[in-house]
């Protein structure tokens, strides 16, 4: 994989350089800004060694690019890729064109073996320009951000605190971890078994069970968070809107 060039602030900006970048909660980019995410991002698995060749693969025939644009820009005409008219809802405004274009992403990139750079501040208008961009960098790890009331790509040209945070899905991180104490199959730290897996489906079913019934939340997504446990995604309009203060009182 090539060295980024200045070109690649077409889609966002380079912030740091070296392998042992954390990637870091997008919504705390700015200390003012309001409704910031529950959870940090892992750094990627330094232990891991990716190959260039096989990533263009994977995001050339298998990365679900229409199914996260259909998820992110919230509007049911989304969901069929051969709608010619996806942008455009019922009464003539469009969700995707004020929703998606002001969605933050970022990306981990390796320009060398080892040498992380950590990519801010990337929103993209459609998903063809998300498909492009993702292509052409072929990152080791994404992590999706929060929605803001601008386009967060045009941050440079903003006064400063003027982009802020305007909704973030309610995102709860459970790892195998916080189980090392009753796990007694042998593993411990990031090691998995079946054996032991059973205590994610069992912290799935009660914080499923608290947040439908206790809270009224609907659409509950889960997810394999890629190294040893899960992460649970609430995405009700509700949820994406509440305050710092809401999502520690849901939490707790």
């Amino acid at each position: 994989m090539g060295a980024a060039s200045n070109n690649d602030n077409e889609f966002g900006e380079d912030q740091s350089t070296n392998n042992d970048a954390t990637s870091t909660n997008h919504d705390d980019a700015s200390a003012q800004q309001p409704m910031t995410c529950s959870t940090k991002s892992s750094p990627a698995d330094s232990s891991v060694v990716f190959s260039p060749e096989l990533l263009g693969m994977y995001y050339a025939r298998l990365f679900p690019y229409q199914m996260l644009y259909s998820w992110l820009s919230y509007d049911p005409a989304t969901i069929n890729p051969n709608n010619n008219n996806n942008n455009t809802t019922k009464n003539g405004t469009s969700n995707n064109t004020t929703t998606f274009p002001r969605r933050e992403f970022s990306m981990t990139i390796e320009p060398t073996p080892g040498n992380e750079v950590y990519i801010r501040y990337q929103s993209f208008l459609s998903q063809e320009e998300l498909t492009t961009a993702i292509q052409k960098r072929r990152p080791t790890k994404i992590d999706i951000g929060a929605v803001f009331n601008y386009p967060p790509k045009d941050n440079k040209s903003l006064p400063s605190g003027k982009l802020q945070t305007q909704e973030r899905e309610l995102v709860f991180d459970i790892d195998l971890t916080d189980y090392d104490g009753v796990r007694n199959c042998g593993c411990d730290g990031a090691k998995i078994c079946p054996k032991c897996w059973t205590f994610m489906g069992m912290a799935m079913e009660v914080m499923n069970e608290g947040l439908r019934n206790d809270f009224g939340f609907e659409h509950v997504a889960w997810f394999y968070s890629g190294r040893r446990g899960v992460h649970c995604w609430v995405c009700d309009d509700g949820a994406r809107k509440l305050t710092n203060e809401a999502r520690s009182a849901v939490a707790t």
